[in-house]
């Protein structure tokens, strides 16, 4: 039964984790801190709590598809009372990632706001708010800005037969994809196709349209619909793994492929009667041993989000001393990871260590007070308590 718990609410927020995750999740040490006491206009409380930025935007510059780069935003309390800090709100939850010190903050306190760039998912010049939410009476709401420019992955040189430049229609159907108009997305991608059978990336984003539908249909309830477009993704699915299998067959270095192919494998198996974790984990792994044979330190960020992924699906197939291996490393490297405290603090309940589990789930609490992860660590720890 408590299983069976546990895979619900697993399913009721995978989908967001790995594509906001996906793909996305919570990384540190890719940027240097980078802050700017610069001349922002800002409005104070005569009394009262006052939240302050002395800087309200960056601009990332050129990223590199797979980048995902951090900044730091530093901010004050400059009134005089404690300042309640809410949480924040992005404009583009798959493609964007804000982790902020959910607390209390006492006069003259300083704080962080922590953005990471998921440039797995877009392309092209793009400008995104945060906004940051907290009991400031003035500034209740204050807007964060944060933009750059994500340029096009370069097909491989090794192919007889390189792909040709990307059609317009792929470039409008990413435009209608960041914005979250998938179904104008899917019009265009499938121009793209039309024009080019060949376009890999045509494919992908096609099936990432069905999916993000199935994720909306499935938070409203509508299941069968939900399932439905599940499907659609995943025929798509079919199409486009021989693609990826193809340009690793080509450069055995892509680290992209393996990336995307791992990424297809672990989202198909989270549909009943489909288990591909197997599959996942080989690619998953391959895109490890690449990204840490690396030493360029951009790619810091692709191997905590690995260790994250290949620990979920060591949990997935219950081997708990590879999960409690893979997670530990990730937050090792990065403390801002709500799921993989989340994860370990199951994988050692499911092993038998209760004070350790404790330990793991009571910091999602304390350290993403606001977040869905937290509300399950509590429901774990009152069945831990329990037992």
């Amino acid at each position: 039964m408590k299983d069976n718990m546990i895979r619900k609410n697993k399913k009721n927020r995978i989908f967001s984790s790995i594509i906001c995750i996906a793909f996305s999740l919570l990384f540190i040490l890719m940027v240097q801190v980078l802050p700017l006491l610069g001349t922002t206009a800002i409005a104070f409380a005569v009394s009262g709590p006052s939240i302050y930025f002395p800087e309200d935007s960056w601009d990332f510059g050129e990223i590199t598809p797979g980048e995902l780069p951090t900044h730091i935003f530093k901010f004050e309390n400059m009134g005089d009372e404690i300042l309640i800090i809410k949480g924040t709100k992005v404009s583009c939850e798959s493609c964007i990632d804000s982790v902020i010190s959910t607390r209390e903050f006492n006069p003259e306190e300083e704080g962080e706001l922590e953005i990471t760039v998921n440039s797995l998912d877009m392309i092209g010049r793009f400008t995104k708010r945060v906004y940051v939410e907290s009991s400031d009476p003035v500034n209740p709401r204050a807007v964060i800005t944060v933009s750059g420019f994500i340029k096009e992955k370069k097909e491989s040189t090794v192919q007889i037969q390189p792909q040709p430049e990307p059609q317009p229609p792929f470039r409008r159907g990413m435009s209608y994809f960041n914005k979250g108009e998938y179904d104008k997305a899917i019009i265009e991608f499938e121009k793209s196709i039309e024009l080019d059978e060949n376009h890999t990336d045509s494919y992908y984003y096609l099936g990432q349209c069905y999916l993000q539908k199935g994720i909306i249909e499935y938070n409203n309830k509508n299941i069968l619909k939900a399932y439905s477009l599940y499907r659609k993704a995943n025929k798509i699915s079919e199409q486009v793994i021989p693609k990826y299998e193809k340009t690793i067959e080509d450069n055995p270095k892509d680290l992209n492929s393996y990336l995307r192919l791992g990424y297809i494998y672990e989202v198909r198996s989270i549909v009943p009667f489909i288990n591909e974790y197997n599959e996942a984990l080989e690619y998953y792994l391959k895109a490890l041993d690449l990204a840490t044979s690396s030493s360029s330190v951009k790619n810091t960020g692709i191997i905590i989000y690995l260790n994250t992924r290949i620990g979920n699906i060591y949990f997935e197939k219950k081997e708990y001393s590879q999960t409690i291996g893979y997670l530990d490393s990730a937050i090792k490297m990065s403390s801002y990871n709500a799921e993989a405290y989340y994860y370990l603090g199951l994988s050692y309940d499911k092993i038998g260590e209760k004070e350790k589990a404790r330990e793991f789930l009571s910091r999602v609490i304390e350290l993403f007070p606001q977040s869905e992860w937290a509300q399950d660590a509590e429901k774990e720890l009152k069945k831990i308590n329990k037992d």
